[in-house]
């Protein structure tokens, strides 16, 4: 995910991931980690990732995207971010 606009949040509870990859379209690939349930979601210059079971047992995300205004499109979900470049 080495993208150069990015976006990160940790400890998310599934609602909250759920309601972050409605506007997103799955992608099937294995996962990231063979020890972790990853999901893979993409839209128009952006790609995301959850991992379920992430830090502290809640569900992780990190997207990437090629210009800032991509990850606008996660705005509409109620989280904290640790790490938002939109």
């Amino acid at each position: 995910m080495s993208a150069p606009c990015t976006a990160e949040a940790w400890n998310l509870t599934a609602h909250q991931a759920e309601r972050l990859t409605k506007k997103l379209h799955p992608v099937p690939l294995r996962p990231f980690w063979p020890w972790a349930p990853t999901r893979f979601y993409a839209a128009p210059g952006l790609v995301m990732y959850v991992l379920d079971g992430g830090t502290d047992g809640g569900v992780e995300v990190k997207a990437g995207a090629t210009r800032r205004f991509a990850l606008q499109l996660l705005l509409d979900a109620d989280v904290e971010w640790f790490r938002f470049d939109g």
